[in-house]
């Protein structure tokens, strides 16, 4: 319920206001001033707000407040404090305690919480309503925890509804009745009766600061996850009262390689000789490790890495009701990929997240880019429409144009471009959320927590009639502490004047403009920002005292290099075509994510650093394209009309591909038909037949590429000369029949002019036994066939036989001996 003014007689109520006036007024006129120091100090950045004050490097304690009890103080509840004390003094400190004091009026200025906060010297201004027990002695460097009490009607607040809100106390730390140092917070007086609330809720980045380092660097990414920064966020996330801006890179978790183990050998570890250790696998083999080196290489696996699917199944499980708002992938700073032009990078950070969103079955209430306040303007909020964004999250401090107003609006607006563009606003209050992104390790939580519920319910109490919704977003580069974060969500669930709502309640009210600008409406509409111009949109920042405030100038944004986005840009394209010709692409996964993680806002102001990625990424792609390539020959002779040219093509890949050769020649004395897809195995090669017809006779060139099946060039053309001698292989045909023929008609000649009419018979006859007698050998008798030769030849030559030789004795069929017979040759 909005808040009220008391209902009273008029004149008592009139003498009750102006009693109380004049008490807040006495009261704070002892409030102590800033010290000097602290009012001049230096401006702080906007993603590093004041802490919690420490004490003077001098003092002789520090204070720490363990806790500040109840969340909300009521009539006949207690207050509790318990704050750690340590000696950081040479001296002993005797009869230590610790003094309560408050100021009973109402804080009603959120500069006030600020102020009071800030300052860290012992508090006399009032007196002390209560006190510790005593410690006798604290001897230097300890440390000691102190609690002091008082129930919450000695504190002398009001007991009437409409005073309700934040009271200011003191917890002050005294030696032997000497003030040293003291903690200033902040208690919510909440009186029975009070009814007024306002709307809470906590947008809470959940992203992991380098979306590659799961590849780069998996050993932190595994502590992160384990122990670390995500481990934290995942503990957060899960919780009811957070809604999500989430990057999709943390559901989409990559392939990495997994080498094949050597210990899968199903031999004998012995040999016959009993040695030990010849049948196992040796783990540095290129064979067993994937070395694409080797002569006969293994293909890697790839599989999803089990620590981010975890995280990512988490996440996914984990989303129920809530808000749920889309970072660009990765983070990407879409706005620089746009002015770049790198438009291929663009589509993909789109196309990659949306696919996420539908894999997971997430629905995001919208894709949401983020702007710091200083760099805000009504350029940079135009930049983000360009860049496709439809909503931004901007401090509510950019879109007001009184920070003192009175009363704090809803944390939602719209943006309207001068060309009539609308873009949704969700604009967190800055000093909320840089107090929620105080909650680290090592920081006084517990101030920051006391912070937290003082401003809210001083936005609370506020006077207005129309209801307010606030939104929380701290910071995404800020590790939270998941416990401190934890408890001080707790409190802001307990306290009875913050009611949990939906992010996405502030959205819904965009397209009907379903609110009002009148802090005193009273139509139930909540109270808003509402239409904001580019002239309205203003830059800011916290000042020297922590508040927020407008700046005079804005901050140029550190747009990431255009050259290494445009670098990026193509090796995109690159990976994007090696993958067409690809089977399975998950080797292509981790340079991917390195490719997109070149877009991340982690690399604004880092130029130095975005291109040695880029070149990086782009020296990978080159080398898995590498992988491909058509073996060149030193040459081919093509000596018929057509033949099937024989192109090699080697995969080096842990992938089979299908590829598509492309030959072309440089003069028209061939036509080389169309080639079929060929699909080459993982690490191995395949010779693919080219029809080449010959038209002419001639030395032409080959040039051949390897294109994906839709015709992207995979290769870098490769030349092979080509003789062509087409009639070569007929006229040698021809020359060898005439050859033959020759040679044929040659012998006949020749037989004709030095042989017998008629063939000569076969010699048959008995064994010869005078040579079977002198040799051992079994020959044919021939002396018959010797005479019938003989007297053949004498009477065919046509001249008459020689006369018999007396000495011869022999039969007249007798042939003479074979040296007789050489003897007897004419």
């Amino acid at each position: 319920m909005p808040s009220s003014r008391p209902s009273v007689h008029p004149v008592l109520g009139a003498l009750l206001t102006a009693l109380l006036m004049t008490a807040s007024v006495l009261v704070g006129a002892g409030l102590p001033t800033l010290p000097a120091a602290q009012a001049t100090g230096a401006p702080h950045a906007v993603d590093a707000p004041a802490l919690p004050p420490k004490p003077a490097t001098d003092a002789a304690v520090s204070m720490d407040l363990v806790s500040l009890t109840p969340t909300s103080l009521e009539e006949g509840s207690t207050l509790t404090a318990r704050v750690e004390v340590t000696n950081t003094s040479s001296e002993p400190l005797p009869a230590l305690s610790l003094e309560l004091r408050t100021l009973t009026s109402r804080v009603t200025d959120r500069s006030a919480l600020a102020s009071w906060q800030a300052d860290t010297t012992a508090d006399t201004s009032t007196p002390s309503l209560a006190t510790s027990p005593e410690v006798d002695e604290l001897a230097p460097g300890e440390s000691t925890t102190l609690t002091v009490t008082l129930a919450a009607d000695e504190l002398g607040y009001s007991d009437a509804p409409y005073y309700w809100g934040t009271r200011r106390i003191s917890l002050t730390a005294v030696a032997d009745e000497d003030p040293l140092a003291s903690i200033r917070s902040f208690m919510v007086w909440r009186p029975a009766g009070a009814e007024t609330t306002i709307t809470q809720s906590v947008l809470l980045p959940v992203a992991e600061e380098d979306a590659f380092a799961s590849v780069t660097d998996p050993e932190a990414h595994q502590q992160s996850l384990e122990s670390g920064r995500l481990a934290g966020t995942r503990e957060l996330a899960q919780r009811d009262d957070v809604d999500w801006w989430l990057d999709p890179a943390l559901l989409d978790p990559p392939q990495l390689p997994v080498d094949p183990d050597p210990s899968d050998d199903t031999g004998d570890d012995t040999n016959d000789d009993g040695a030990e250790g010849d049948g196992a696998e040796d783990a540095t083999d290129p064979e067993q490790t994937g070395d694409p080196d080797s002569d006969s290489p293994v293909a890697r696996t790839f599989e999803v890495d089990a620590a981010s699917a975890d995280l990512a199944a988490s996440l996914r499980d984990g989303v129920g009701d809530r808000t749920v708002l889309a970072m660009p992938y990765a983070q990407s700073d879409l706005v620089s990929v746009e002015q770049a032009d790198a438009q291929a990078l663009h589509r993909a950070v789109d196309a990659r997240g949306a696919a996420v969103w539908e894999e997971t079955g997430i629905a995001p209430e919208a894709a949401a880019m983020g702007i710091e306040g200083t760099m805000a303007d009504g350029d940079s909020l135009q930049a983000l429409l360009d860049a496709g964004a439809d909503a931004a999250v901007v401090p509510s401090s950019s879109l007001r144009p009184d920070l003192d107003a009175a009363v704090t609006p809803s944390s939602v607006g719209v943006y309207e471009s001068d060309d009539g563009s609308e873009l949704p606003l969700l604009a967190p209050d800055p000093v909320l959320s840089d107090e929620f992104a105080h909650l680290t390790a090592g920081s006084d939580t517990e101030q920051t927590q006391q912070r937290l519920l003082a401003e809210t319910a001083t936005i609370a109490s506020e006077y207005t009639t129309a209801p307010r919704h606030l939104l929380i977003s701290p910071s995404s580069t800020v590790e939270l502490d998941p416990v401190a974060a934890g408890a001080a969500l707790d409190a802001l669930d307990e306290a009875p004047w913050i009611e949990q709502g939906s992010t996405s309640a502030l959205l819904d009210s965009v397209p009907e403009r379903s609110w009002t600008t009148d802090a005193q409406d009273d139509s139930g509409a909540p109270y808003a920002l509402g239409t904001v111009g580019p002239g309205e949109v203003l830059p800011s920042g916290p000042g020297s005292d922590g508040l927020w405030e407008h700046r005079s100038t804005v901050t140029e944004r550190d747009a990431l290099d255009p050259v290494s986005l445009r670098s990026l840009d193509s090796t995109w394209q690159q990976l994007g075509v090696l993958a067409t010709a690809m089977e399975d692409d998950a080797s292509l996964d981790a340079t991917r994510l390195q490719v997109l993680s070149g877009t991340s806002l982690r690399w604004s102001g880092d130029p130095e650093g975005l291109s040695a990625l880029a070149d990086d990424s782009r020296d990978t792609a080159q080398g898995l394209e590498d992988r491909i390539e058509v073996i060149p020959a030193s040459g081919y002779n093509l000596i018929s009309d057509s033949v099937g040219v024989p192109v090699t093509i080697s995969n080096d890949l842990d992938s089979p591909i299908t590829v598509r050769p492309e030959v072309t020649s440089d003069r028209p004395l061939v036509q080389i038909g169309e080639v079929e897809d060929v699909t080459v195995p993982a690490h191995s090669q395949v010779d693919a037949a080219v029809p080449v017809e010959a038209v002419a006779n001639g030395t032409v060139t080959l040039t051949t590429v390897l294109t994906t099946q839709d015709g992207q060039q995979l290769t870098e053309p490769v030349d092979v000369p080509l003789t062509v001698n087409p009639a070569w292989e007929n006229w040698t045909t021809l020359v060898i029949v005439i050859a033959m023929g020759l040679l044929v008609v040659v012998g006949v000649a020749r037989a004709r002019r030095t042989g017998a009419s008629t063939r000569a018979p076969a010699v048959h006859g008995p064994e010869d036994p005078e040579e079977l007698s002198r040799s051992g050998i079994s020959t044919v008798d021939t002396s018959t066939a010797a005479k019938a030769w003989s007297a053949r030849a004498g009477t065919g030559s046509g001249t008459p036989a020689p006369d018999p030789d007396p000495d011869d004795d022999r039969p007249a069929d007798d042939p003479p001996d074979t040296d007789d017979r050489e003897e007897q040759a004419p």
